[in-house]
């Protein structure tokens, strides 16, 4: 349950980032068509913004990939834990299916034992 809001959750930020980056793109389009500088001043503009929208990737990206990593290490740290209390259930598990088995192997053994006790062949 918590997977499907989590999935739900990173959904809505792709969904929003990508609105955002649109929105960014056409705005800055519109602005340099409407623009009342000069192609040359338009240019320096793009540029700058270029840079900073170029260092803002980095820095997301780089954010991006730490809280990746963040949940990897949680998720490893999780499945080592589960792994840890799962393995006393399992061998308990085997024992009594074992224990269960060697019972019914010997019921198995006293229904034959009485039904062919007094059956001579």
């Amino acid at each position: 349950m918590q997977d499907q809001n989590q999935n739900k959750n990173f959904a809505s930020a792709e969904m929003f980032m990508a609105g955002a980056l649109v929105g960014a793109v056409l705005g800055a389009v519109i602005g340099l068509l409407l623009s009342p500088a000069s192609g040359e001043e338009n240019r320096r503009q793009v540029s700058r913004y270029a840079k900073k929208g170029k260092e803002l990737a980095e820095d997301l990206y780089e954010e991006v990939e730490e809280r990746a990593s963040h949940m990897r290490e949680d998720a490893e740290d999780y499945l080592h834990d589960l792994e840890k209390n799962v393995k006393p259930l399992k061998k308990q598990a085997e024992r009594y299916a074992s224990q269960a088995l060697d019972k019914a192997e010997d019921t198995i053994k006293d229904t034959r034992k009485k039904y062919f006790s007094g059956v001579k062949i």
